[in-house]
């Protein structure tokens, strides 16, 4: 600490010129205070970072409970970041589709270009073992070959032929973290797990000391080509060739457009079994994969199409810059990016479009963003981060740290020097026309976890620059000179290579990377497909067979447990906790039978899609590989999540059977089943309710004017109807529940009389006692047929009731006569059907309808009360008709 003298403490009148930031405690009190303000980005950061704040003895000093919000998102975080290191640089395999001979003009040409392969590897062999030499310049020693290289190249299809190989070289070697090399999230075979060290973690972390570079720049660093991409940068400056520019832009356009418009699988969030979980790794690492490659492409199309503009400085006058935007708007775009946004944002893609986008943008001249294609794109991208508020995920919005990439990509974009500054003052309705929903949907990649903490630190390096500090806090103490002292502790490599398990499965590994390297690419993923099917459906036939054999066993224990008891049965979380604790650890049983599940399944599957010619030597490996990646893959998850599964399939198997028993069983007496003397001749409920809608249909409108319903049909379907409620051999709870509503829309069509009736015109109508008749049958199945409960309430909806309305002359006694009998025979109350009455007065009516309804309401009223009849068991155990009613 620096002791302040009195003066440091005296502020002037003008704050902002107070020499606030002379003093170093208070710098270190600022920088905590905004720690603290940004306390949900750090929770968000990977475990060792959150470790290392922790550890810091100035956060103790000057925020105590910050450090300890730290500990705590540090003990609840599972995300971790480590770095690769970067393997040699291997030659992309011979394609046979497309570089055979078929696809040249001529001998000669196919011979030049397979020259020109070994020439192009060469000169990577020689860069990769010189250009970290002390003194070694890539244009004086490769310069002159690949200018000769590209001068033999002069056909088109020569010139085409040697872009894909260049790209696909480019893709192999730096899609990885900051371009250095290595494969996507950990796939290729780590070289400190082949070792085989007792501390493999210190081991790692002095490599990613070593390997990693020391600084990206600081917080807004430059655009840069990084590791194995500065060679293939250097490579384009020193071929200088107009040629091989414009086939490699149009290669990396299409590429572009190609993985742009992939349709990347999407995860449901809401699916309960967690086998899905295994697909979703797959689907994690494939969206990484996409974004990795399109950054990558992006980086160099910007660099080449911009690259004949590029200069340090902006145009020296203004005529001169006026000159230069007549000429440069008349030159078309090389990539339509700004349909690509605009298209990105509408699908909800924007955590996908936008971070190549602002890799293509970051290396735009000083005149592009004054051109008006780009000064909108800029203006739509500045939208987008204004519209990005950081916050925890809600239903339906954009994931937190799919977010917080793209906020720190366009911060980082809008920090580069030739992002024009006016246009952080422009108004909100300069802003394209296009709207701009942040709130992702459902059907969108916004709305899906797709980004962790590994791929946030690939896309922004520099947000490694805290890491790194703080590692350098934490292991060393400053110097004089402004740096770091670090101590690094010497590991002995004695005993490397003594663990026989670890090795194998290290050279296993590398062997199959091998051998994928001289097969055609569609052999590696015909494979990796079979493992990841063959490894998903292992989990649901463990599923299917050993944890449904355990729930049977559950239900039998169960029922023992019952038996044994007696009619008290015992809480049931006690016995939920015994029947777990005794069939959980034949989960073990799970891990032998995915095994032999994976190898009696998948070299079927292999030899299924590989083609019959396929040699006898590479089918072998091939199946064999591909049991490995799926045993591998199912064990990992049965083995995480096998015992969470039995104990949750066993809860639900238990939540049935007790209430499938019911817990009174004397009030349920023979209301749950039909008599002893039933025959079961009843007719089926489906076949019941068809006939039934088939009456309500010709309400709403006969197909023929002569179409009807004859009184006896409708009474002879009321005692079916009785016949079936009585019978329950074949009744559900959602089919009576049917018929309950069927039965209530039928009466509501009895009392307003809109049933048509077969017979001359004028007996087109039921008869007042005939429809009398029929309701009584309606009450007397609901008081003494129907179990469940039924919705009542509908015959006094706006709906029903104003059927009425469009009746001629208008007669009220059959609903007043219904009214009366619901009361009397207690299916309904007084105040229940006063409240249900009342509301009807709310509802928009025909002046002289709504003065009937009155009256009507005013005729109920003036009935004597009744006392409530007592209700039926059955009633008093159900839920309340407004829930029911609101259900149906």
């Amino acid at each position: 600490m620096v002791a302040a003298k009195n003066s440091d403490l005296e502020l002037s009148q003008d704050s902002l010129e107070s020499p606030l930031f002379q003093s170093i405690h208070d710098c270190v009190f600022f920088a905590v205070q905004v720690l603290e303000h940004q306390f949900q980005v750090l929770s968000s950061l990977d475990k060792g970072t959150l470790k290392l704040l922790t550890e810091n003895e100035r956060l103790l000093c000057f925020s105590p409970a910050l450090q300890g919000r730290l500990r705590a998102a540090y003990e609840g975080s599972v995300a971790k970041v480590s770095l690769a290191m970067p393997p040699s640089a291997q030659a992309v395999s011979f394609q046979p589709e497309t570089d055979n001979r078929a696809n040249f003009s001529s001998d000669r040409a196919f011979h030049t270009f397979k020259k020109q392969r070994d020439v192009f590897y060469e000169v990577l062999r020689e860069w990769e073992d010189r250009h970290e030499e002390p003194g070694w310049d890539f244009e004086k020693g490769l310069g002159s070959r690949i200018r000769a290289m590209m001068g033999q190249l002069s056909a088109a299809c020569s010139h085409s032929h040697f872009v894909r190989l260049f790209q696909k070289q480019l893709l192999q070697m730096c899609q990885s973290p900051g371009g250095a090399g290595g494969t996507v999230l950990g796939e290729a075979p780590d070289v400190l797990s082949m070792l085989g060290a007792d501390k493999l973690g210190r081991l790692r972390r002095l490599q990613e000391r070593l390997v990693a570079p020391q600084s990206s720049g600081g917080p807004c660093p430059p655009p840069t080509f990084p590791g194995c991409q500065g060679f293939f940068r250097d490579f384009i400056l020193s071929a200088s060739s107009f040629q091989f520019n414009q086939h490699l832009m149009d290669s990396l356009s299409l590429k572009i457009r190609e993985l742009n418009g992939l349709a990347l699988p999407q995860h449901e969030p809401g699916d309960e079994d967690g086998e899905s979980d295994v697909d979703w790794q797959g689907e994690r690492r494939q969206f990484a994969v996409v974004l990795l490659s399109l950054r990558l492409l992006a980086k160099f199309l910007g660099f080449v199409a911009f690259l004949p503009y590029r200069g340090p400085e902006p145009p020296p006058t203004r005529e001169l810059q006026d000159s230069i935007l007549v000429l440069r708007s008349q030159v078309p775009p090389v990539l339509d990016v700004r349909a690509l946004l605009q298209q990105g944002l509408r699908a909800r893609r924007a955590v996908l479009t936008v971070p190549w986008l602002v890799e293509f943008l970051s290396f735009a001249d000083h005149i592009v963003p004054l051109l008006d294609y780009y000064r909108s794109i800029f203006t739509l991208l500045l939208h987008v981060h204004r519209s990005l508020v950081l916050s925890q995920d809600n239903e339906g919005e954009m994931c937190f740290l799919n977010k917080l990439l793209l906020l720190a990509v366009l911060g980082w974009l809008f920090q580069i020097p030739t992002f024009p500054e006016d246009l952080f003052f422009l108004e909100e309705g300069q802003v394209d026309a296009l709207e701009v929903d942040t709130a992702a949907s459902e059907h969108g990649l916004d709305s899906v976890p797709v980004v962790d903490q590994q791929l946030l630190y690939i896309c922004c390096p520099y947000i490694g620059e805290l890491r790194k500090l703080l590692a350098s806090w934490v292991s060393g103490s400053s110097g004089r000179s402004g740096g770091f002292v670090r101590k690094i502790t010497p590991t002995t490599t004695t005993g490397l290579g003594a663990q026989a398990p670890q090795t194998s499965q290290g050279l296993q590994a590398q062997l199959a990377q091998a051998f994928f390297h001289n097969q055609p690419p569609s052999l590696r993923r015909t494979v990796e497909f079979v493992a990841e099917r063959i490894g998903s459906n292992c989990v649901k036939h463990i599923k299917a067979t050993l944890v449904a054999d355990l729930v049977h066993q559950a239900e039998s224990l169960l029922q023992e447990q019952r038996v044994t008891q007696g009619q008290k049965g015992g809480d049931p979380a006690q016995l939920l906790e015994i029947l777990c604790s005794q069939l959980c650890p034949h989960g073990t049983q799970a891990l032998s039978q995915g095994r032999e599940f994976c190898q009696r399944k998948s070299p079927g599957a292999v030899r299924a899609l590989l083609p019959e010619e396929t040699p006898a030597a590479v089918l072998s490996s091939a199946e064999n590989i591909a049991v490995g990646l799926a045993t591998e893959k199912a064990c990992a998850w049965l083995s995480a999540n096998i015992t969470a599964l039995i104990r949750r399939e066993v809860k639900a198997a238990v939540s049935r059977t007790l209430r499938a028993q019911g817990p009174e069983p004397a009030a349920r007496g023979e209301r749950r089943g039909c008599s002893r003397a039933c025959e079961h001749h009843a007719p089926l409920p489906s076949h019941l309710i068809s006939e039934i809608k088939d009456v309500l249909s010709l309400a709403a409108g006969p197909r023929d004017p002569d179409e009807g319903v004859s009184p006896e049909h409708l009474e002879q379907l009321l005692g079916q109807m009785g016949q079936t409620l009585r019978c329950r051999q074949f009744l559900c709870p959602p089919a009576e529940q049917h018929l309950a509503k069927c039965s209530v829309e039928l009466a509501s069509l009895l009392v307003a009389d809109q049933i048509p009736v077969l017979g001359p015109p004028p007996q087109h109508r039921l008869e007042r006692g005939q429809a009398r008749r029929l309701l009584h049958m309606l009450l007397s199945l609901w008081k003494d047929d129907f179990q469940g409960p039924v919705p009542l309430q509908l015959l006094l909806s706006p709906r029903n009731v104003g059927l009425l309305a469009d009746t001629r002359p208008r007669e009220w006694d059959l609903l007043l006569f219904l009214l009366r009998e619901l009361v009397e025979k207690g299916l309904m109350g007084r105040m229940e059907i006063e409240a249900c009455l009342g509301s009807l007065h709310e509802v928009q009516w025909p002046g002289d309808f709504s003065e009937e309804l009155a009256t009507l309401f005013n005729l109920f009223l003036a009935e004597p009360h009744m006392p409530e009849p007592q209700r039926r068991t059955c009633e008093l155990v159900q839920p309340n008709r407004g829930t029911v009613l609101a259900q149906s």
